[in-house]
């Protein structure tokens, strides 16, 4: 372990969910799209990140109206975020990556990281969802105008990064309509700056939002690229911070 820490001062910890996601695709999608991404970071950046073990169940209370679908309760998932990054810590890790592959995950992310950069001040924490490093990327596609899970994004990675993950003759096009939604769905689609969530059993009856039958492998592979791309550029300048209360290297001075 301290052999590992001195050459891997990075840790990505993989965030995950099991939830229905539609007709075509597996319960541990959101985990294993975070998993597959990390070991690309991961082989990229050798031997200088490794990867924690993954958290496969998330927040999905909004999914529960689906039969297969786990959840934790906002309380305990922040917990286990908590305690995850504390063990790392306690091994003498201070820079942390959380990746999280399931944007319901994304508020009690948030408050853990809080938490955890309050309590352990000498370390570097940051996170991040995957499709949120490649809105450009995504909205070059001419994707649905209601989109966001099981949809052709979201099945898209799954297609490049873990194919066995995708029942290509199950799938079937989700609501990908505003109009098509009832009036409360409607409602807390039309202003984004207000958070009015509905639960998914009411948004589609196959809990899908979008047409995950316009997915396509080659569509993943572009997001997922643009993602590392973008991901290990970032990790790159993580891991050469100086960590909080350390003395920056003086500034190389400019030629006159």
């Amino acid at each position: 372990m301290e052999a590992a820490r001195e050459v891997a001062p990075l840790v990505i910890v993989p965030l995950g969910s099991c939830e229905q996601h539609g007709r075509g695709m597996a319960l541990q999608t959101d985990t294993v799209r975070a998993v597959e991404l990390a070991k690309l970071v991961a082989e990229r950046m050798a031997p200088r990140a490794v990867i924690a073990p993954e958290t496969t169940v998330g927040l999905s209370e909004h999914h529960m109206g689906f039969p297969g679908t786990l959840t934790l309760s906002p309380q305990t998932l922040q917990q286990v975020i908590y305690e995850i990054v504390h063990s790392l810590h306690r091994h003498g890790w201070r820079k942390v990556f959380l990746l999280n592959g399931h944007g319901g995950n994304n508020a009690v992310v948030d408050i853990a990281s809080i938490r955890i950069r309050a309590d352990f001040p000498d370390m570097h924490l940051a996170s991040s969802g995957i499709s949120a490093l490649v809105p450009d990327v995504i909205s070059q596609e001419g994707v649905s105008e209601l989109r966001g899970h099981s949809c052709e994004v979201e099945t898209s990675q799954a297609l490049y990064l873990a194919p066995e993950l995708v029942r290509t003759e199950s799938l079937v096009p989700g609501t990908h309509r505003r109009s098509d939604l009832d009036p409360a769905g409607r409602l807390s689609r039309m202003h984004p700056a207000i958070h009015f969530p509905q639960p998914y059993h009411r948004l589609d009856p196959n809990g899908a939002l979008g047409d995950a039958t316009v997915a396509s492998a080659e569509f993943g592979e572009r997001q997922v690229n643009a993602a590392l791309d973008r991901l290990t550029s970032f990790l790159e300048q993580f891991i050469a911070l100086p960590l909080p209360g350390t003395p920056s290297a003086p500034a190389t001075p400019h030629s006159v």
